[in-house]
């Protein structure tokens, strides 16, 4: 009677059932599950100590968050080519001035016509004076040749005379044939620059000749 016993209660301690120890894993699951689900962490508890060195990959960090501050630019390898990179560095051509806030860079001082070391008046030509500004040219950072002032010679009978001649890098390829220009008693002169650089008037009275409408682009 007691063998029978025995081998009833070594029947009972033999080893569960599939279905049982899928049921006790889906218990515990379920269970954990429940559990992370109702612990969450109070707003601004996790900080510099409580991560850990390379926990926080590029994948992780959010898109324009990131700014100046934030970033070590010394640390940033150089771009070895970028379409739409600003420039950086003193600025040249018509620009003056540093990048990123380069300025137009001003034009040249004008060259009075007649002064020491500038282009003399061929013969007669004078500054009309008595206050009128005074024969000169300049070029702008763009390249452009501008006259100015008025001029005048006794003679009104001579016409193709030469006004004065500009020096070389103030001419127009080419030559440019009769500029419109302010003439005496508010007339219409002419005047030409010609590709040797010469100035000359070509219409009009030269007892006043006005040449501040004259601007071309240099050669």
């Amino acid at each position: 009677m007691g063998a029978r016993n025995e081998n009833r209660f070594r029947h009972r301690l033999s080893r569960p059932s599939p279905a049982l120890i899928v049921a006790i894993i889906a218990l515990i699951i379920s269970m954990g599950g429940t559990g992370y689900a109702a612990f969450t962490l109070p707003n601004n508890s996790v900080g510099t100590k409580q991560l850990k060195n390379g926990s926080v990959t590029s994948a992780k960090v959010k898109r324009h968050s990131l700014t100046r501050a934030q970033i070590n630019l010394k640390k940033l390898g150089t771009v070895p080519k970028a379409q739409t990179a600003a420039p950086t560095g003193r600025a040249g051509g018509a620009l003056a001035g540093t990048y990123p806030n380069p300025f137009i860079r001003p034009a040249e001082p004008v060259h009075l016509v007649g002064a020491p070391g500038q282009p003399a008046f061929d013969v007669q030509w004078t500054n009309f004076g008595n206050g009128f500004q005074p024969a000169g040219f300049y070029k702008d950072p763009f390249g452009t040749v501008h006259l100015q002032g008025d001029v005048a010679r006794p003679d009104a009978t001579s016409m193709d005379a030469v006004i004065f001649i500009l020096p070389a890098g103030y001419c127009p390829a080419g030559g440019i044939e009769n500029f419109p220009a302010y003439g005496f008693g508010g007339t219409v002169a002419g005047v030409a620059v010609r590709s040797d650089c010469r100035v000359v008037f070509v219409a009009g009275k030269p007892a006043l000749i006005g040449l501040g409408a004259v601007q071309f682009r240099a050669g």
